[in-house]
C-alpha cells in the first residue's frame, strides 16, 4: 500500500495465509461410491516443537453404511505446500501406499499452493456398520511464525461444506508462554511433561482459521533508509517521520545516522526529525529502531459513553476531511442508524466495524492501479476497495457518530518477513477509535473479515505514523514541507529476541542571572533522552527553601528545549538545584544540575541605574540653577536725552507750569 496520501498497497502474503489456511480435510470416496456410503470421525493433532516445526497427525475412523462397497481411494489436501516426512498407516501401523501432487489454486483471487495426498487402500473392508481407521502424518514449518520472543500458531479452518465430525488439538511447549486469542477459546487445556495441549470444537473452526498468539510481546528491528535528495541550488530542510509510541507500541531509537538538526513531536505523537541538506547533496538517513509490540486485550466492559470523551479529543478527531467525509449526509445517516440504541462507545464502534466488514469487498486487482477513494466513495463503490478504503469508511462513520478516530499507517505482518527484507508490499492501514475507559483502541476491519480481532491489539501491526490531525500526513519524507512521495521502498524489517536496554541519558544545564537584588531570570536547557520519546517531563527546581515545578510536556528523543523562569524576593540571590524527571516517576532522575548566581548583570544594571539617577540629578540641578537665575529682579534702564532734546523738554515743562498757574 503506497501511503503518500493518494495511493495504497495491501499486503498480499497475509491474506494468502489466511485464505489458504482453509484445509480441505473432507475425504473423497472412490468415484463409483456415493459419499453417503461412508462417514468419518476425524481427530487432528498439531504438535508444535520448540524449533517451530509442526507434526500434524490426522486420524480418520471410517464407518461403512453399505454392505457391498468398500473405500478404495481418497485424496486429502494439506494446509501448506512444504509438507515432508509424510506417512500413511492403518490403525495397526501397517503402511498404506500413497502418492503426492503439488497443486496451485486461487482463493478469492489470491494464489495458494498446497500438496494433495492420493491414498490407495489395500484392504477391502465392507459391511454395514464395519469400521476401521487410518492415520496421515507429516511435518510442516508454515503453521508457526516465530516473531522474536513470540510465536503465532495458525490452526487451519475446516470447510463449511463438510458433514464430518472433527476434534482438533494443539500441543505446544510450555516455554511458548501465555496463549492469546480473541476468537473462540479452547474447550480444554492440559499440561504434561513441559507441553500444553488445547482442544477446539469443530464449530469454532468453520471457515475461519485461528491465529493463536503465544507470548506477550515481540520486538521488530526497523531501518527506514530515508533518501534525502536535494537537487536544488539552495539548502533545503527535510523532515522524516519516525514511529510514535502508542498503548501497544514502544519505540526505541538506538541510532540515527546522520544526527538530525532537531527533533520534535506532533499532536498525534509522531516523531519528526529535521535535516538541513546543502544544495546538490544526497544523503540517506539510516535508522536503527526497535518497535516493541505488546499484545493487548481491551476490557470492553469498561467502556464509557460519548459524554465521557474529553472535549479536546472530540474537537480534534471528529472533524470532516477530504477522505473522512464525516459531514456527508449519507455517512451521517448511516452512522446514526448503526449507533442507535447503543449507549456504550465500544458497542457503537463494534457496530460500525461489523458494518464495514459486511459491506465492503476487498479487490486485490485494485492494488495494481489504486487511487485512494475515501470513505464516501468506498460506500458508493463497495467492491472496489483495499485497506485504505476500509479504514477511511470506518473513520468517516466513527467521526460522524462523534467518536474520535484516526488512522495508523505502517507495517502489517505478511507471513514472508523472513524471505524478504522489503516491506513495500506489506504496508497497511487500520483504525484507532477512542473509547472512554479504555483509551485509543486498535480496530482493523480489513483483517476482521478472516479473523476474530475486535477487542485486541495483536503483534502483527507496527505503526510507522498516525494520521489524525490530517487525513494524509505526516508522510515518510518531506522537503521544505513538500511530500517527495517516498513510500518506504528501502525499509527493512527483522525480528530481535530482546528489547534494547534504554539508557536514560537526559541532559540538563542552567543559568541564573541576578538582575536586581530582588529579581533574577533563570534559564534551563534540556535535552530529552536519546532513545525514546516520553510524556509529562518535568523539572524540579530548589532555590533555598523554595521548590518550583516546571511542566515540560512531551518530548521527542534527543529533542532540545529551553525554558525561562523569573524569581522574585530573597531567593533571587540563591544558588539552584534542578532535577529532570518524569511526572509520576519522580524517583527516576534523568539528569541533575546545580548552578549559582551570575550577578555581574546586576552590577551592570545597578551602575546603569545609578548613572541614570546621577544624570537625572545633574539635569535637575541644572534646571534649578537656571530657574533661580531667572527669578532675580532686573534694574529699570534710565534714558538720557540729547542736549537739544533736553532744552525742548525743559521749555515744555515751563509752558505746562504756566498754564497750571493760570
Amino acid at each position: 500500500m503506497n501511503l503518500g496520501g493518494k495511493y495504497a498497497r495491501q499486503l498480499r502474503g497475509l491474506i494468502a495465509v489466511i485464505l489458504g489456511a482453509v484445509i480441505l480435510l473432507t475425504a473423497f470416496a472412490h468415484s463409483t461410491q456415493a459419499s453417503s456410503d461412508f462417514s468419518y470421525n476425524v481427530a487432528i493433532n498439531y504438535r508444535v516443537t520448540s524449533d517451530a516445526n509442526t507434526r500434524v497427525q490426522e486420524t480418520y475412523n471410517v464407518t461403512s453404511h453399505t454392505a457391498n462397497k468398500y473405500l478404495s481411494n481418497i485424496q486429502l489436501s494439506t494446509p501448506t505446500n512444504d509438507v515432508r516426512n509424510i506417512s500413511v498407516e492403518y490403525g495397526d501401523g501397517s503402511s498404506i501406499p500413497f502418492t503426492t501432487t503439488k497443486k496451485h489454486t486461487e482463493v478469492s483471487g489470491y494464489p495458494y499452493d498446497y500438496v494433495e495426498i492420493n491414498i490407495n487402500f489395500t484392504r477391502q473392508t465392507s459391511g454395514v456398520g464395519s469400521s476401521w481407521s487410518f492415520i496421515v502424518s507429516y511435518d510442516t514449518s508454515k503453521l508457526v511464525e516465530t516473531k522474536g520472543g513470540a510465536h503465532t500458531v495458525y490452526v487451519p479452518a475446516i470447510s463449511q461444506d463438510t458433514s464430518e465430525n472433527y476434534s482438533v488439538k494443539l500441543t505446544v511447549p510450555e516455554s511458548f508462554g501465555t496463549l492469546h486469542t480473541t476468537g473462540p477459546k479452547p474447550i480444554s487445556q492440559s499440561s504434561k511433561n513441559g507441553q500444553v495441549t488445547y482442544g477446539f470444537d469443530k464449530k469454532d473452526l468453520i471457515d475461519k482459521s485461528l491465529a493463536l498468539v503465544f507470548g506477550d510481546s515481540t520486538v521488530y528491528k526497523i531501518n527506514f533508509n530515508f533518501p534525502l535528495k536535494n537537487d536544488s541550488p539552495i539548502t533545503q530542510t527535510f523532515t522524516v517521520t519516525l514511529p510514535p509510541n502508542t498503548s501497544g507500541q514502544k519505540i526505541i531509537v538506538r541510532s540515527l545516522s546522520p544526527q538530525p538538526k532537531n527533533t520534535r513531536l506532533d499532536v498525534d505523537g509522531n516523531i519528526l526529525a529535521d535535516y538541513d541538506v546543502p544544495a546538490h547533496t544526497h544523503i540517506v538517513v539510516q535508522t536503527d529502531i526497535q518497535a516493541i509490540i505488546r499484545y493487548l486485550e481491551y476490557d470492553i466492559s469498561k467502556s464509557g459513553t460519548k459524554a465521557e470523551i474529553p472535549k479536546d479529543l472530540v474537537a480534534r478527531y471528529t472533524s470532516s476531511q477530504q477522505y473522512w467525509s464525516a459531514n456527508n449526509a449519507q455517512i451521517q445517516a448511516k452512522a446514526k442508524e448503526l449507533t442507535a440504541g447503543k449507549s456504550k462507545v465500544s458497542d457503537q464502534v463494534l457496530a460500525i466495524n461489523n458494518y464495514v466488514i459486511d459491506t465492503l469487498s476487498y479487490n486485490n486487482e485494485k492494488i495494481k492501479y489504486n487511487i485512494r477513494q475515501g470513505g464516501i466513495k468506498a460506500l458508493q463503490d463497495p467492491n472496489n476497495v483495499v485497506c485504505l478504503e476500509y479504514s477511511d469508511l470506518t473513520i468517516s462513520l466513527l467521526r460522524a457518530a462523534g467518536i474520535p478516530a484516526r488512522m495508523p499507517i505502517g507495517y502489517g505482518y505478511s507471513g514472508d518477513l523472513k524471505q524478504s527484507n522489503s516491506v513495500t508490499d506489506s504496508l497497511h492501514s487500520w483504525v484507532q477509535a477512542y473509547v472512554p475507559g479504555i483509551g485509543w483502541m486498535n480496530v482493523d476491519p480489513t483483517w476482521g473479515e478472516k479473523f476474530h480481532n475486535f477487542g485486541s491489539s495483536d503483534l502483527d501491526h507496527v505503526a510507522f505514523a498516525i494520521w489524525g490531525q490530517s487525513d494524509d500526513s505526516p508522510v515518510a519524507v518531506t522537503a521544505s514541507g513538500r511530500d517527495i512521495n517516498y513510500q518506504y521502498e528501502n525499509t527493512t524489517i527483522s525480528y530481535e529476541s530482546l528489547p534494547a536496554t534504554i539508557v536514560l541519558d537526559g541532559k540538563l544545564s542552567g543559568s541564573k542571572w541576578q538582575i536586581l537584588p530582588f529579581l533574577s531570570l533563570v534559564k534551563y536547557d534540556v535535552v530529552a533522552p536519546t532513545a525514546t520519546a516520553g510524556e509529562d517531563y518535568m523539572l524540579e527546581a530548589r532555590s533555598g527553601a523554595s521548590t518550583f515545578t516546571i511542566m515540560l510536556g512531551n518530548l521527542a528523543p534527543q529533542q532540545k528545549a529551553t525554558f525561562y523562569r523569573p524569581e522574585f524576593g530573597v531567593i533571587a540571590a540563591n544558588s539552584e538545584t534542578v532535577e529532570f524527571t518524569q511526572s509520576g516517576n519522580t524517583a527516576l532522575i534523568l539528569a541533575t544540575t546545580r548552578f549559582g548566581v551570575n550577578n555581574w548583570l546586576m552590577w551592570i544594571v545597578l551602575i546603569l541605574i545609578a548613572s541614570l539617577i546621577i544624570w537625572k540629578l545633574v539635569q535637575l540641578r541644572a534646571k534649578k540653577t537656571k530657574r533661580a537665575s531667572s527669578d532675580i529682579p532686573k534694574p529699570i534702564p534710565t534714558l538720557t536725552a540729547a542736549p537739544d532734546e533736553k532744552e525742548e523738554v525743559k521749555n515744555e515743562e515751563n509752558h505746562q507750569s504756566k498754564s497750571t498757574k493760570k
